[in-house]
C-alpha cells in the first residue's frame, strides 16, 4: 500500500500534542479507498500508545536473523479499524516476529472508531517525537484526513491493486493457523513482566531457552517440557521493552513446533509479538496452510465464509458453522483461503479470529505459494503410480519416493526437502501432489478412491 498525502506527524497543538498517522490506500465497507479516516479523538494514555506504536514500528525495522537487509525491507505498518479497536501490524525483515497492538476502545476518547484496512506511515521524524511523549499530556490522535476518494468497482478490481511483498503476504497467511494452535501456558503480571525481560542474555540475542513459569514469573531451565514455553532468539523480544513499564499482565502461549506467543496487556491496549519456531525461520515459509489450500473447494469455503465476517472484531467459528452450514473442518480451509490474502488474522486473548481486508489480487493465493503451484503441475503431468505402500512421484531431475502409512496418517518423501525439514514446515510438493491426487479421486465418483 502506498500515496500518503503527507507525512505522519507529532505537532503541539492547544495544550497537548496532536498525531496524525495518515493512511495510504485502504480497504473500507465503502470499496478501495485513498487515504481513509478511521479514527479522530484523543489517546486515553498518551505514553502508552506512543510508546506501543515504536515498539510495532522497531520490528518492522529490525532484522533478527543474518538476512539480506536494504532499506526498501522497512514497510509501514498495516492498521484495520474495526469498530470497536484499532489493529497496527508489522513483521520484522527477516519475517520471522510479527508484531500487532491493539488499542481498545477503553484507550480511546471522543470519536468513533470506523472499519477498513490501510498502511499508516511512521516516518523516522515521528519516530523521534512519538519518544518524547508523556503521560500527563493531551495526545488528539487521527488515523487518516477527512477527505476520501473513492475508487469505482472497476478501478478497485482491476487498477488499484496492492503490491505488498511475498513476505509480507505469506507472513499474513501463515500466523493465524499457526496462532490458533498455540495453547495458554501462563500469566504473569505485575513487576514480573519488566524482571522477565531485564533478564534476558543481551550478549546472545540469538539465543533459544526454554522457560518454565514460576511463583515469581519464568525461570529458565535446560530441557523443554510441557510446562516449558520455547523462546527462539531472545532477541527477538526486545521490542516489547518499550512497554513492559506499562504492563499490568504477560500472556504466553506455546506451540508444539517451537513458535510462541506473548501478550502484553497494557492500560486500555495490548501488545502481541508472535516468534516463529527458530531465529532463522521466517513466517513465509511455513507452509503451515497448504494442506488446506489443496483441499478442493476451500475457496469456495473461504467466499461463504467471507460473506459472514463483516469487519468483526471478533470472529467465533461455532457461529460461522451456524451461519454457513459448514462443517467444522470447511470452516477451518476456508479460513485458511481468506488467510492466504491477508483477510483474516488471529487474536491470542480472545481464543477468535477477526476480519481485515488487505487490497490485495486474490489471484495471489497461488502465486505466493510456489510449492502448491508446483504440486499441480506434477498432477497435470502425470505419472504419479502408487505402489503396495509407497507413491512414486516423478520429478524434473529423478523418481521421488513417497511412502504412506495410512495407519498413523504420517509422511515421507525422499527429495532434498523433506531430509531437510522432516514436515515441520508444512509438505514438499511431491506430498502436496500426490494429496492433490488422492482428493481429487475421493471427489471424483468416476475416478475411485484414492
Amino acid at each position: 500500500m502506498s500515496g500518503y498525502l503527507a507525512e505522519s506527524t507529532l505537532q503541539d497543538a492547544d495544550g497537548g500534542k496532536q498525531l496524525l498517522l495518515e493512511s495510504a490506500l485502504g480497504a473500507t465497507p465503502q470499496g478501495i479507498v485513498d487515504n481513509p479516516s478511521f479514527f479522530r479523538g484523543f489517546a486515553a494514555r498518551p505514553d502508552v500508545v506512543a510508546n506501543a506504536l515504536l515498539a510495532v514500528a522497531d520490528v518492522a525495522a529490525s532484522r533478527y536473523f543474518d538476512v539480506a537487509f536494504r532499506l526498501s525491507d522497512v514497510l509501514d505498518p498495516v492498521m484495520t479499524a474495526s469498530g470497536d479497536r484499532l489493529r497496527c501490524e508489522s513483521f520484522s525483515a527477516c519475517n520471522g516476529v510479527h508484531a500487532r497492538l491493539d488499542l481498545l476502545a477503553a484507550g480511546l476518547d471522543g470519536g468513533e472508531i470506523g472499519f477498513g484496512t490501510t498502511n499508516v506511515d511512521i516516518n523516522s521524524p515521528l519516530r523521534s517525537a512519538l519518544a518524547n511523549v508523556h503521560r500527563n499530556e493531551t495526545l488528539h490522535l487521527s488515523v487518516g484526513r477527512d477527505e476520501l476518494l473513492i475508487s469505482t468497482p472497476a478501478a478497485s478490481h482491476v487498477e488499484r491493486k496492492v503490491e505488498l511483498p511475498d513476505r509480507w503476504v505469506r507472513g499474513f497467511a501463515e500466523t493465524p493457523g499457526l496462532a490458533a494452535a498455540m495453547s495458554h501456558l501462563a500469566t504473569i503480571s505485575g513487576s514480573a513482566v519488566g524482571q522477565f525481560l531485564a533478564a534476558l542474555p543481551a550478549a546472545q540475542p540469538g539465543r533459544t531457552v526454554f522457560l518454565l513459569p514460576s511463583g515469581r514469573g519464568l525461570r529458565e531451565v535446560t530441557t523443554p517440557k510441557p510446562s516449558t514455553v520455547t523462546l527462539a532468539g531472545t532477541g527477538r523480544v526486545a521490542s516489547a521493552k518499550r512497554v513492559a513499564r506499562f504492563a499490568t499482565h504477560l500472556d504466553i502461549f506455546k506451540h508444539h513446533s517451537g513458535a510462541s506467543g506473548w501478550v502484553f496487556r497494557l492500560p486500555g491496549a495490548d501488545f502481541t509479538l508472535l516468534l516463529s519456531p527458530a531465529p532463522w525461520r521466517g513466517f513465509s515459509g511455513e507452509g503451515g496452510i497448504l494442506e488446506s489450500l489443496a483441499v478442493p473447494g476451500a475457496d469456495d469455503a473461504g467466499a461463504a465464509v467471507l460473506e459472514f465476517l463483516g469487519w468483526q472484531p471478533v470472529i467465533s467459528t461455532a457461529v460461522l458453522q451456524a451461519r454457513t452450514g459448514l462443517a467444522a473442518h470447511r470452516i477451518t480451509h476456508g479460513l485458511a483461503h481468506l488467510g492466504a490474502s491477508g483477510k483474516v488474522g488471529f487474536d491470542l486473548l480472545e481464543g477468535a479470529y477477526f476480519h481485515r481486508e488487505l487490497p490485495l489480487d486474490s489471484e495471489r493465493t497461488v502465486k505466493d505459494y510456489p510449492r502448491l503451484a508446483a504440486a499441480r503441475r506434477i498432477v497435470a503431468t502425470g505419472g504419479l503410480t502408487r505402489q503396495d505402500t509407497y507413491w512414486e512421484v516423478p520429478s524434473g531431475v529423478g523418481t521421488y519416493v513417497h511412502k504412506i502409512w495410512e495407519a498413523e496418517g504420517s509422511y515421507q518423501c525422499t527429495c532434498p526437502w523433506w531430509h531437510e525439514h522432516r514436515g515441520s514446515r508444512g509438505p514438499c510438493k511431491h506430498v502436496l501432489a500426490v494429496q492433490l491426487l488422492r482428493l481429487s479421486n475421493a471427489s471424483d465418483p468416476e475416478g475411485g478412491a484414492a
